[in-house]
């Protein structure tokens, strides 16, 4: 009797885990060709274990013989079903669109059928069955129908191995490979298992029941896990999940409780001292069923729930049963408590799914959120352009580097990188170009400077290395030449080619600073020097480079304050004719005595002027105040005195730098034909339309204009014919030549004054310091002079004593 029951639970328990593993599989995509066959292979299995279910308890041989043919629907098309699922998944799955796949495949199934469940004739005693302890069983007689339905299911399991075995040899992907084989296995493994159990051992023996259905459970499985992971996660498909082990037990408990309230008869049982009834112990038994669906519900989620509702309903359905057949009110209590359990799994069910969203809303919120911390990390501490380390990584690296560097005693050396003449790109090719340069030097230098140190981009066409943990500065020279040598070769965008050189400044700690501020100001400051040496090359930082900058940079900082605090004032260099060695006029020449540094030579200060834009109103300044003073000049001589004053490119690219000069001459009331602005020869004939213009509005306004430093430019004769020119300075590099004897030189001043000549034009000579020099440009014709064989630049109060003396 035991026996019995026990084979009973496992059928069931069969019947259950597969229906439930069926109904999940479909229900995750109904669609899917391979879920509906899994589906059909499910139902076939579950026929199959139910029929012998309750052919293995039935009262009479009779109705044991009519759960045996319910059961054969099940096994007879078994076999075919996961043929067809194994050539579905494994081979050309358009020959399955013919008829006579299905007629071929499918045939020996509804034979099989034919003669072991439907009484058509075919197969007159397609049982053997004999009672035994563990219920009725057939004893196989192997004859003619055994042998076909041997024949078949043996052929079909050993074509799906073929199958199986092919599919893995040809497959690239190693995870099918993988699970190919495993099925390969499994399936290998139950046919020899149910052939020995169901034909061998049940032949010599003839009591046992059929065991195949309980070993089917192994595949089935095994394929609901590879589906379930194919689909749902994209996990490893051959992972025996532990949760189906779980399931197992929970049945295998659920089905044995069922069975014990079923066949338990005593009016009451005792348990230690306690007694209980026959309605109370069933409460019980009942409790526990409900315990355990809702552990299942809680702990497998839609699995659990899945099985949990199949096996009330089974016993829902039982209940009921029994109730019609008893007309009685004794399984009333465990329908209304099976109802309780069905209502209570649902309202579970609704309740998870409604935390599973609200735990899914949260974990994408966290995701979202680690996204966003992840970007702006990356926003904040990488370039978005290069994808290099930032400035602000940079500076936190080198912070940790130093602290490790006084702890060790070790050295640092910071490469600043800036790339000459960078702008010419941007300007010219325009900045996605400029951009994809900088990407591809950035992908050169990270491959030059790897795991020796960090490379980050600091702005623009800027970049930093930071080299930790040095004993010596040897290999900071081996980087730096390997730099240099990777930007020997152009760099290739698109069709055109862009070549690219470096200045580069280097700082080494503790000896250029112990902090990351001044390690890389002084990298950078050392960069600007290697610029200022002609560029493409590496300067150390030295003391001497450091305090020059310094000095540079406080004189910049006193140079916005040299108005205010009076310091600049103006010399006056006399113009002399040499057609009566009298002064016709002075130089104003600018000059700053810091209260600092004293006298700052102006090819320091004006070149700083000019980079700050402080050159406009100092220029006014010097314009008015020359203004001024020459007309004081005028009221302590008969002569008219002219005045000149130098104006800088700078200057003349102020667009307001005409009205200005106009409201000083109208607000010193001098003459503009007194006024003569000199410019360089580098100036006058910029390719710049907008100077050509400055240039005639100035004229316009009645004043001289003179060029200066003549012969050192790149001048042209259409040039000179058409800039609007007064008077053109010669040089004082040639006329000094004219001591030295050097014929080319005084060749050239001869051509200069003879062209002067020619276009109607005035010639100065500067630097006049010889009677040689004088003598000559007398002969030559020249008209004026400077320099000191006449006059130095003397302050106003100087030329007011020469003034009066003359």
């Amino acid at each position: 009797m035991y026996s019995t029951i026990v084979f009973l639970m496992l059928f069931l328990t069969v019947c259950l885990l597969a229906l439930a593993s069926g109904i999940l599989v479909l229900q995750s995509n109904p669609k899917s060709v391979s879920n509906r066959l899994f589906f059909a292979l499910i139902i076939a299995t579950t026929i199959w274990s139910a029929g012998l279910a309750f052919a293995t308890i039935a009262p009479t041989r009779e109705g044991a013989e009519l759960w045996r043919r319910i059961s054969a629907f099940g096994w007879g098309s078994v076999f075919a079903i996961f043929l067809h699922y194994i050539i579905h998944i494994s081979s050309n799955r358009s020959m399955q669109r013919a008829w006579w796949f299905y007629a071929g495949l499918y045939g020996p199934a509804i034979l099989t059928i034919l003669a072991f469940a439907l009484p058509v004739g075919l197969n007159t005693e397609p049982y053997q069955l004999r009672h035994t302890e563990f219920g009725w069983v057939n004893v196989a007689e192997h004859n003619f129908w055994d042998i076909v339905f041997y024949a078949y299911y043996i052929s079909y399991t050993i074509t799906s191995l073929v199958l199986l075995a092919n599919w893995s040899k040809k497959s690239q992907d190693k995870t099918i490979k993988k699970q190919a084989r495993f099925i390969f296995f499994t399936i290998l493994t139950l046919l020899l298992a149910a052939t020995f159990t169901d034909i061998i051992l049940s032949s010599l023996v003839g009591f046992l029941p059929q065991m195949a259905p309980v070993l089917m459970l192994i595949p089935v499985s095994i394929l609901y896990n590879t589906l379930r992971k194919n689909q749902d996660d994209g996990g490893n498909p051959l992972q025996f999940n532990i949760s189906y082990i779980h399931i197992i037990i929970s049945v295998v408990f659920y089905v044995f409780i069922s069975f014990l309230q079923v066949n338990f008869r005593s009016e009451s049982i005792t348990i230690g001292q306690i007694q209980l009834e026959e309605s109370t112990f069933r409460g019980i038994l009942t409790q526990l069923q409900m315990f355990i669906s809702i552990y299942l519900v809680l702990r497998e989620s839609r699995p659990g729930f899945i099985v949990s509702i199949l096996m009330n309903s089974i016993n829902l359905l039982s209940s009921i049963v029994l109730w019609v057949r008893m007309d009685s009110n004794i399984p009333l209590p465990g329908i209304i408590s099976y109802i309780g359990v069905l209502v209570l799994l649902l309202i579970i069910r609704t309740f998870r799914k409604r935390s599973a969203s609200y735990i899914e809303k949260i974990h994408s919120q966290h995701q979202d959120l680690e996204e966003s911390e992840r970007k702006l990390y990356k926003l904040a501490y990488y370039d978005s352009l290069t994808g290099l380390p930032s400035r602000e990584y940079f500076m936190e690296k080198l912070q940790r580097s130093l602290e490790r560097a006084r702890k060790d005693d070790t050295r640092i050396g910071i490469i600043f990188i800036d790339f000459d003449s960078f702008k010419a790109i941007n300007d010219t090719a325009g900045h996605m170009a400029g951009d994809r340069v900088l990407q591809l030097i950035a992908q050169r230098l990270a491959k030059r400077i790897e795991k020796m140190g960090t490379l980050a981009r600091f702005g623009g066409d800027e970049f930093l290395v930071e080299i930790p943990d040095l004993e010596t500065d040897l290999p900071i020279h081996a980087i730096i030449q390997s730099i240099m040598e990777s930007l020997k070769n152009p760099v290739v965008v698109g069709n055109d080619e862009y070549h690219v050189s470096a200045s580069i400044g280097v700082a080494m700690y503790p000896d250029d600073g112990v902090i990351p501020d001044t390690l890389i100001k002084n990298a950078d400051i050392a960069m600007y020097e290697a610029k200022g040496r002609g560029k493409n090359q590496a300067v150390f930082c030295t003391g001497e480079i450091k305090d020059s900058t310094t000095k540079n940079h406080t004189l910049v900082n006193n140079l916005y304050w040299a108005l205010e605090r009076d310091e600049l004032q103006l010399l006056y260099q006399p113009k002399i004719s040499l057609e009566n060695n009298t002064i016709i006029g002075f130089e104003a020449l600018l000059r700053w005595h810091n209260t600092d540094y004293g006298v700052v030579n102006p090819q320091v200060f004006i070149p700083m002027a000019e980079q700050t834009g402080m050159i406009k109103p100092i220029g006014l300044w010097v314009m008015k105040t020359a203004c001024q003073q020459i007309k004081r000049f005028q009221e302590w001589t008969q002569s008219e005195l002219s005045i000149s004053i130098n104006l800088s490119l700078i200057q003349l690219r102020d667009t307001s730098i005409v009205k200005n000069m106009a409201a000083i001459l109208q607000e010193t009331q001098i003459p503009p034909h007194l006024i003569e602005v000199e410019i360089t020869e580098s100036v006058a004939f910029q390719d710049e339309p907008f100077i050509m213009e400055q240039l005639q509005k100035i004229k316009e306004l009645g004043i001289s204009i003179a060029i200066d430093d003549f012969g050192t430019g790149y001048s042209s004769f259409s040039r000179l014919r058409t800039f609007p020119i007064d008077l053109i300075k010669i040089d004082s590099e040639f006329v000094r030549a004219i001591s030295s004897n050097l014929h080319k030189d005084q060749a050239i001043i001869r051509s200069i004054i003879q062209l002067a000549k020619n276009l109607d034009l005035k010639v100065l000579a500067e630097g006049v310091e010889t009677e040689e020099q004088l003598q000559f440009l007398k002969k030559e014709g020249c008209d004026f002079i400077q320099g000191f064989l006449f006059y130095a630049p003397l302050p106003a109060k100087s030329i007011e004593e020469l003034l009066n003396y003359t």
